[in-house]
């Protein structure tokens, strides 16, 4: 009898426990967190779209508010999820790694390899997007390469994704890099000696190589012509001889100076196509990390086959637009309108274009508050859409940095075809599919303000839009 009513008690007692433990965690759930880590991806599959995210998962596990401000603790999980890009609904979620398990950060994407989601998580990996099957790990890696056991860094700064190529760049423990294909696992060696340089900069190499060369060949002239000034000072050939050699050297000197001048303007013209192309990759490394506030994300300028394009306030247009360069929309109480100019080439025969723009017209009198040409991210060049050619242009609610981003599409001659508010100040980032504008931001002040709770898919034909709360799991 006694020990019945032990275990009875034992019972009782646990049985409080439980109830208490789910009580506590019922109350603290609703202060529970979760986000999207930016940037997404975008896949497409027999036309159906897909935006791959990773989840930030936080437990409440304490909450105290009071005078001295709210403290909360949190154990955090990565989960990795899959979205219709159409209707903004849950196609696939999977729980991956809790933050314990995570030695080293960042956790984020890298890349669409061949059509899977490549990403860090304390280890490289890909899924399928569609199906979050996974494809590859570090073991799975090892297994393919053996050169590469035991040697695969834990951190993500030794991995880095190249998209012209699709393949993942590997830094080994030993220092020695391997490319990994990302269709079939295989890692290659890079002959650091025979590294492909940039086309741009390989033929400058090989100008200034020419060039040298030039002045070698130049030399020898010199030399020669000097040796015929001294036979003639002693006397040693004739008058005749001395002169034919004159007149060869002005030839060959005429000729080498206008190799040396030909030379010489192809190089600046390289350096200066170089610049633009190292100035455009620089801001889409920048797009990649931090460079997402709104002055970054769109152009006063652009130009469209064969015309240039503005949105211009009236302090813009008493300042000379001769010169086609882009630029950002950094005046923020800017009531800029569009215009439209023609513009020609300054030289058709310079590799680094140069256009000269003609007399701005406008083209309504539509104001765009802090007005711009969005950027296309992944080119860090001007939206153009297609179907009907035009541009998505961004522009402010009000004057400031709280002030909403309204998106509107815009043929070439300046109407508007629809407007959207996004009733976000600020874009986490941004996809440009060629079909939709996909957008993850942040209206939830819970989250932190680098992550995102919105997503916004964006029918770039009628101006539709879905959206998706990653901290609520649910459509708005």
């Amino acid at each position: 009898m006694g020990k019945r009513s032990l275990f009875g008690g034992i019972i009782v007692v646990l049985a409080i426990i439980a109830g208490s433990v789910f009580l506590l965690r019922g109350c603290l759930s609703k202060y529970d967190e979760r986000s999207a880590l930016p940037p997404a991806l975008y896949f497409e599959k027999d036309n159906k779209g897909i935006v791959f995210t990773i989840i930030q998962y936080g437990i409440a596990t304490s909450y105290k508010s009071g005078p001295g401000g709210t403290f909360k603790s949190m154990s955090t999980s990565y989960y990795i999820q899959s979205n219709d890009a159409a209707t903004g609904e849950v196609i696939a979620t999977k729980e991956m790694k809790d933050n314990s398990d995570i030695k080293f950060h960042p956790v984020t994407v890298m890349g669409t390899g061949n059509g899977r989601a490549w990403f860090f998580m304390n280890e490289l990996l890909a899924y399928d997007p569609f199906t979050l099957e996974k494809f590859a790990d570090k073991e799975m890696i090892e297994a393919k390469n053996p050169q590469l056991k035991g040697k695969m860094p834990d951190e993500k700064r030794y991995y880095e994704y190249d998209q012209p190529t699709e393949a993942v760049l590997i830094t080994a423990t030993d220092g020695i890099k391997y490319t990994l294909s990302t269709a079939n696992l295989r890692a290659t060696a890079v002959d650091e000696d025979a590294v492909a340089k940039n086309p741009v900069e390989a033929q400058i190499k090989l100008l200034k190589k020419n060039e040298a060369a030039l002045e070698e060949r130049f030399k020898s002239y010199y030399d020669r012509y000097s040796e015929f000034n001294r036979l003639y000072s002693e006397r040693k050939i004739t008058a005749a001889a001395y002169f034919d050699s004159s007149k060869k050297f002005n030839r060959q000197q005429d000729t080498i100076s206008e190799m040396k001048k030909k030379y010489s303007d192809d190089i600046r013209d390289l350096e200066g196509l170089g610049r633009a192309d190292k100035s455009r990759q620089r801001q889409i490394d920048n797009f990649k990390t931090s460079g997402k506030n709104y002055t970054n994300i769109c152009t006063a300028v652009d130009t469209f086959h064969g015309k240039w394009y503005g949105m211009l306030s009236s302090a813009d247009l008493e300042k000379p637009l001769t010169d086609f360069n882009y630029r950002p929309v950094y005046i923020e109480t800017a009531r800029n309108k569009f215009y439209r100019a023609a513009v020609t080439l300054k030289d058709s025969t310079k590799k680094a274009v140069e256009l000269q723009v003609a007399e701005p017209e406008k083209m309504n009198e539509t104001v765009y508050l802090q007005g711009g040409f969005l950027l296309d991210k992944a080119t860090a060049l001007p939206i153009h859409v297609k179907s009907e050619d035009g541009f998505i242009i961004c522009y402010r609610e009000k004057v400031g940095n709280d002030g909403n981003i309204i998106l509107a599409r815009i043929d070439l001659m300046g109407k508007a075809l629809w407007t959207y508010n996004t009733n976000l100040s600020n874009f986490a980032d941004w996809i440009y599919t060629g079909k939709r504008l996909i957008i993850l931001g942040n209206d939830n002040k819970e989250i932190s303000s680098g992550d995102a709770n919105l997503l916004i898919s964006i029918d770039l034909q009628n101006g539709k839009a879905v959206l998706y709360d990653y901290f609520t799991k649910r459509l708005r």
